[in-house]
């Protein structure tokens, strides 16, 4: 996942989100994406990538923009 972007912390995500959409998402909604998924438009279950360091779940910019391009 490191030669895809910066690893940025789930917790930062939700502020990300709302840079991207416009919309802001509670933290809480960022761990159940990496979870259980969320559906896409065409039903698919789609999970935000994720990467586990030190105890803590790390994504990257590129997998946020990819997840909300994938969800619709």
């Amino acid at each position: 996942m490191d030669s895809k972007g910066k690893l940025i912390p789930l917790s930062a995500v939700p502020s990300l989100v709302a840079e991207l959409t416009g919309v802001w998402r509670h933290r809480a909604t960022v761990y159940k994406w990496a979870k259980v998924g969320c559906r896409s438009l065409d039903a698919r279950v789609v999970k935000l990538k994720v990467e586990k360091r030190m105890g803590q779940l790390f994504t990257t910019r590129e997998d946020v923009m990819e997840f909300i391009r994938e969800v619709g």
